[in-house]
């Protein structure tokens, strides 16, 4: 296998580094957890319960995470979504396919600025509901609102730092090979620099900006921001094709 050696950290939340781990050691590698945040509900689901009472006057429903999905769904239980969805990524269309729904609007990049050359430059009137995560980034809401678009936005989940483990412990404790960062938040602060024979991998570019500018340079960076392309781009740097 081809990556039997190889001692890899994977740093993404308890509850979704199943497919990660998986996948690396289908390849041979020998995986370490160590979490770094963890995913908490909302201070209050309020906003987010009005917004689905009033889910009907919005013309655009947003998803720009699995985990977004995830919880937005939960909470409505079985009420029925009938706005047009549009979601940033694979993963996420393939969460929203979970709940038997099917996105509208899936942009070729797989961030952001996919998603605001799929809409039109002009979209006075359109109401969006963008549920997402506590702390984000700005430009969508913001280049949207400047188009002529209201977009509500609701918290539907927080990051926080994960009370357990450390990188830094494990970095001197344990011979490691790599260590992959999935989301910006999943980085700690205090992390540079690292040995040189420690490579880094990242989901995608907006997780690659956030290492460098916490500096850090990431290694590996795959074409698509999907946890199967980071782990066929993990192979890749490993075995050197």
């Amino acid at each position: 296998m081809e990556l039997t050696g190889k001692t890899i950290l994977i740093t993404r939340a308890a509850a979704q580094s199943a497919q990660l781990r998986s996948q690396l050691e289908a390849l041979g590698a020998r995986v370490i957890e160590c979490p770094t945040i963890q995913i908490v509900p909302p201070k209050t689901w309020k906003p987010v319960n009005d917004a689905i009472r009033q889910l009907h006057t919005y013309q655009w429903l947003l998803f720009t995470s699995a985990n977004a999905v995830e919880q937005f769904m939960n909470r409505m239980g079985g009420a029925r979504c009938t706005v047009p969805v549009a979601v940033v990524g694979r993963a996420t269309a393939a969460k929203l396919a979970d709940w038997g729904l099917e996105p509208a609007l899936v942009p070729k990049e797989f961030r952001a600025e996919g998603l605001l050359e799929a809409f039109p430059e002009k979209m006075v009137g359109v109401r969006i509901l963008f549920p997402r995560a506590e702390v984000a980034r700005e430009i969508l809401p913001e280049e949207l609102r400047r188009r002529g678009a209201t977009v509500d936005i609701v918290t539907v989940y927080r990051t926080v730092k994960a009370s357990l483990g450390s990188v830094r412990e494990i970095l001197e404790s344990e011979p490691l090979d790599c260590i992959v960062f999935t989301s910006p938040s999943a980085i700690p602060d205090d992390l540079a620099p690292l040995p040189p024979e420690v490579a880094v991998a990242v989901i995608g570019p907006v997780t690659r900006e956030a290492a460098q500018l916490l500096g850090l340079q990431p290694d590996i960076v795959p074409v698509q921001s999907t946890i199967p392309d980071l782990v066929e781009a993990i192979r890749k740097y490993f075995v050197g094709i």
